[in-house]
């Protein structure tokens, strides 16, 4: 046989097999089917397997490369919100640490043996309560001599004072005892002053923030013992650009944010601000007062601090999330309806379907038609997203004002709309309600005490 006879023998069989349906292909066969479907047809037959083999492959011959091929268009799920009518605040922020107003950090005035701690971290302590005791031995060893000369001169002077009063003695004399008790008492004034230095008292109503001492330790000047600090009392003094000394004025609200968790916050009021502008860094201070009472900031957290400085009440707003940036331009994607296709397009659309596929198991045509009009059912009608340029006016946390480029009761993107572009079709993903969710969480509840195990 020679080659010309096998190459025909191998474009008749690719033919037979073609008729049978195998190669009805809208793109490459897989190699291991052709393989498996032709292991035996041309055993010993180099050529007309290697012939077969290019032209299985590659989908099939020539009158096939113009043939129907599906258009598979991608859909992409996407979170939407309407456009509609809200408030949206002018803010300025800052970032800054928050202390108290009343912060003391209390040294002893002697030195002296901490001998007891009454009050430790995190106790509340009243105006004069002890907080720990030390032993000075010198100084209750001056202020017991000074006791004791005051007494001696006392019964001295009221000696003389006797005498006097007999004309025994004469005034001077009597001068000059009462003028050594007065030293005398002045003294003992000083030695138990000093002896009094022994206790360390809080200086006012607080909590006590820092211990650093131990029993039985030298405490002295050179380190503070306690701290006391009252968190009712709480400020916050931020460095605002000398840009915005003109919009920010005492009385506007603040909201007070932890730096590393937006959600722990809570509010304030502007209380000053410094009319001079740090020549050095181009900034003024503005000192916040937080509102008392609360419990989720401390003195020593940083805090973002975002100022209201005005607000637009009733304009059309999307969330912020929705505004996306292309080449520094604020674009929104707005859900709408598909347009309807060209006359040319549904031909070609039809043709397509009527192609079928290439895989000659698991069902005919007719199964993959019925399943293929099942599925266009359940989407619904054909959305796309539409690129529209805004004109964005206030931007807050959570809203934007938009000024131009979408209607009220527009539809926009809001999550999804990083990756579109414009006309690309979306399917809008269904969520819930709040009310929902609570009947759910209702439903839950119910069932659990139904259930006696």
């Amino acid at each position: 046989m020679t080659e010309v006879d096998r190459a025909a023998g191998a474009t008749a069989q690719y033919g037979r097999l073609r008729s049978v349906g195998v190669f009805r292909a809208r793109g490459s066969a897989p190699l291991g089917r052709c393989a498996v479907r032709t292991s035996n047809e041309f055993e010993g037959d180099s050529v007309g397997w290697l012939l077969w083999l290019a032209l299985a492959c590659s989908g099939g011959d020539g009158d096939d490369e113009g043939g129907p091929q599906v258009r598979v268009e991608p859909v992409s799920v996407v979170e939407v919100s309407l456009v509609g009518r809200g408030a949206v605040a002018d803010q300025v922020g800052a970032s800054a640490v928050v202390e108290s107003e009343l912060t003391a950090n209390l040294v002893p005035e002697a030195t002296g043996i901490i001998t007891e701690i009454l009050a430790d971290e995190g106790d509340p302590v009243v105006e004069g309560q002890v907080l720990a005791t030390l032993e000075n031995i010198s100084l209750g060893t001056g202020a017991a001599k000074a006791r004791a000369e005051v007494s001696r001169l006392a019964d001295q002077a009221s000696r003389t004072r006797a005498l006097f009063e007999q004309g025994a003695i004469s005034a001077r004399d009597l001068g000059e005892a009462e003028h050594a008790l007065s030293t005398a008492r002045l003294s003992l004034r000083e030695a138990s002053a000093g002896y009094g230095n022994t206790r360390m008292v809080a200086p006012f109503d607080g909590v006590v923030a820092l211990r650093n001492v131990k029993v039985g330790e030298l405490a002295t000047s050179a380190t503070a013992a306690f701290q006391v600090v009252d968190l009712d009392a709480l400020r916050v003094v931020a460095s605002f650009p000398e840009r915005e000394l003109g919009r920010v004025h005492p009385g506007q609200p603040v909201r007070l944010a932890s730096a590393y968790d937006t959600e722990q916050g809570t509010t304030g009021i502007v209380q000053r601000v410094s009319p001079v502008v740090d020549s050095n860094t181009g900034t003024f201070r503005v000192t916040v007062s937080v509102n008392p009472g609360q419990n989720v900031l401390r003195p020593g957290q940083f805090v973002t601090v975002t100022v209201e400085v005005g607000r637009h009440e009733e304009v059309p707003v999307v969330p912020k999330k929705a505004v996306v940036y292309e080449d520094g331009v604020a674009v929104v994607y707005r859900v709408v309806d598909a347009p309807e296709p060209e006359e040319g397009e549904e031909d070609d659309e039809g043709d397509g379907e009527e192609g079928g596929s290439w895989w000659p198991f698991g069902g005919d045509e007719e199964e993959d038609d019925e399943g293929e009009g099942e599925a266009e059912e359940s989407e619904g009608p054909k959305l796309v997203a539409e690129r529209r340029v805004v004109t964005l006016g206030l931007v807050d946390d959570d809203w934007a004002e938009v000024m131009e480029g979408v209607g009220p009761d527009d539809t926009v993107v809001t999550v999804g709309q990083s990756h579109l572009r414009d006309g690309a079709r979306v399917r809008p993903q269904e969520t819930g309600s709040a009310d929902d969710d609570l009947d759910e969480v209702g439903a839950v509840d119910d069932e659990g005490e139904g259930d006696p195990g």
